[in-house]
C-alpha cells in the first residue's frame, strides 16, 4: 500500500525532507560556529546520527532536532578542543609554568573525561538544555581536577552533580 499526501510524497519522503532539513540548518550553524575545519566526515555523520535518535525518540520539530543536536556536536568538538590542548600543553609543559588555578591533563584523562561526557549524553534523555550540558562538562571536569581519572566515576559524578540542581 502506498501513502499519498496533497504533495504527493509518501511520509516516509517526508520524514526524510524533514530531518534534511533539520541536519542542514544545525550543519549550517556548527559550521559558522566552529569554523571550516569543523566541516569533517564525522562530524556531519555524528550530526545525522544524533537528528535519527531524536526523530526515533518522538521528536518531531525540526528546529528542536537542529538544535539539540546542535548542541551534542559542540559539546563534542569542545571535548576535542580540550583534549588538543592538553596534549599542546603536556608537551609544552616543562618550558611554560602554570599558575595555581590552570588546568593540566594527560591525554588519558582527558580521553576519560570525554568518554564520561558520551557516557552521561548516551544515559540522558536526547533533549536536555544545554545549561544541563555545561554542568555535566564542569562536573566532569572538576572531578578530574581533583585527580578522578575513572570515566564511569566521572559519568556518575556528573550525574549525581546534575541531580542536585
Amino acid at each position: 500500500m502506498r501513502y499519498v499526501t496533497i504533495n504527493n510524497i509518501n511520509p516516509d519522503d517526508e520524514t526524510k525532507v524533514a530531518l534534511a532539513r533539520a541536519f542542514d540548518v544545525a550543519w549550517t550553524r556548527f559550521i559558522e560556529l566552529e569554523g571550516a575545519e569543523a566541516a569533517t566526515e564525522d562530524n556531519r555523520k555524528r550530526l545525522a546520527a544524533r537528528i535519527v535518535a531524536l526523530a526515533k525518540s518522538g521528536e518531531t520539530d525540526e528546529q528542536k532536532q537542529s538544535e539539540t543536536a546542535l548542541i551534542y556536536l559542540r559539546v563534542l568538538a569542545e571535548a576535542a578542543r580540550l583534549g588538543a590542548r592538553n596534549r599542546n600543553v603536556t608537551a609544552l609543559r616543562a618550558e611554560l609554568p602554570f599558575d595555581e588555578h590552570g588546568y593540566s591533563f594527560a591525554p588519558e584523562t582527558v580521553t576519560a573525561m570525554t568518554t564520561a561526557l558520551n557516557l552521561c549524553l548516551d544515559e540522558l534523555p536526547l533533549r536536555i538544555p544545554s545549561n544541563a550540558l555545561k554542568l555535566l562538562s564542569a562536573s566532569i571536569l572538576d572531578a578530574a581536577s581533583r585527580g578522578e581519572r575513572d570515566p564511569h566515576r566521572l559519568h556518575l559524578h556528573a550525574l549525581k552533580a546534575l541531580k542536585a540542581r
